[in-house]
């Protein structure tokens, strides 16, 4: 490549105005290239495989929460191989024959692979990865956006850092079974706006500590009580009052060891404040007792916390067992109980 003949710093100035996909692709190229591209300053950032329809994957990186920038897509419709021509993507882990093309109106590569099966597809992803990480300095912890539908497609691995699960048709059992399989380390995210979300019936998922969950008219009052994670945000249009109250009498009894925050959004009509009603509180000092948000709270929260800070009334609860504290918060349609750094 002619890019090899130039000074070193005239292709490190080529290099640095680059996309990540042109970069990926470039990278592909030769040994020579990889080591190039693998020397420049790359920002750490995390990574996520997007896995939303048949027969395509997504590889994309995450500088930001929730918002992903696709570096590469993989097509495994063989109908669409026959007869073109095709290129060879070689690198210390990656051996592949494919068609290249790209997204309208972006840089971002396709590559239309004419894979032997499930495994070498799960392969694919997984080199791809190891790739990334090596040349890129994205971080080794893997994280899904998928529909269960396609799980068996996912790389190999056992752990997971964040899952976001969009709609699917699989049930209670396979999303069990997924949780059986890899091991979420931080949050999940849940994305699907069916009444039906197989998550209702899951036995696993109350297991993880972070739990983000957008339009969940499923959980109902008796539904948010089996809750025991350490940060629960979620839509909950079904829960009243009264169960918020209980809620908090049996966080005063000692349940819910783990809880950190648990804010929620509720239907309108619902009147947080008779809650804070219901207890002894103590003024809250916003500058003496501090909310301080776990990272993942915090990372995928920011506008949602922004409508939090303007609420009706406020005060701090104190727990009898352990002089623990926490700061209830609450107007129309608006509760947040935070767990405080005694």
């Amino acid at each position: 490549m002619r890019i090899l003949n130039f000074p070193i710093l005239v292709y490190e100035n080529i290099l640095k105005h680059l996309q990540p996909s042109e970069l990926l692709l470039l990278s592909f190229c030769s040994l020579r290239t990889r080591a190039l591209v693998s020397r420049m300053r790359h920002t750490p950032t995390h990574s996520i495989f997007v896995l939303v329809r048949p027969e395509e994957m997504n590889y994309a990186l995450v500088n930001e929460p929730e918002k992903e920038e696709i570096v590469i897509t993989w097509n495994w419709e063989n109908e669409k191989m026959g007869g073109v021509r095709t290129e060879r993507i070689k690198s210390k882990y990656i051996d592949l024959e494919c068609r290249i093309t790209f997204k309208k109106n972006s840089n971002t590569p396709v590559l239309w692979c004419s894979f032997e099966n499930q495994s070498s597809r799960k392969r694919f992803a997984t080199v791809l990865h190891s790739h990334m990480c090596e040349v890129f300095h994205v971080k080794p912890e893997m994280q899904f956006k998928l529909s269960l539908d396609y799980m068996n497609e996912l790389p190999y691995t056992n752990t997971v850092r964040d899952v976001t699960l969009l709609d699917t048709t699989v049930n209670s059992q396979v999303v069990d079974e997924f949780f059986d399989k890899f091991h979420v380390t931080r949050a999940l995210f849940s994305k699907s706006y069916k009444r039906n979300n197989p998550l209702k019936d899951s036995c696993k998922f109350h297991q993880i500590n972070n739990l983000f969950i957008d339009c969940s008219s499923w959980i109902d009052g008796s539904y948010l009580l089996k809750f025991d994670c350490q940060n629960l945000v979620a839509i909950v249009p079904s829960v009243r009052e009264n169960s918020l109250i209980k809620f908090v009498n049996q966080w005063l009894e000692g349940k819910y060891t783990k809880l950190r925050t648990m804010a929620v959004l509720l239907d309108t009509d619902v009147d947080a404040p008779i809650v804070l009603n219901q207890f002894s509180l103590a003024p809250w000092n916003a500058e003496e007792d501090k909310i301080n948000y776990d990272l993942p709270v915090h990372d995928y929260c920011k506008r949602l916390f922004k409508e939090l800070n303007d609420m009706d009334r406020s005060g701090v609860l104190r727990r009898q067992s352990d002089g623990l504290r926490a700061v209830m918060r609450g107007k129309l349609g608006q509760f947040l109980f935070h767990v405080l750094d005694n």
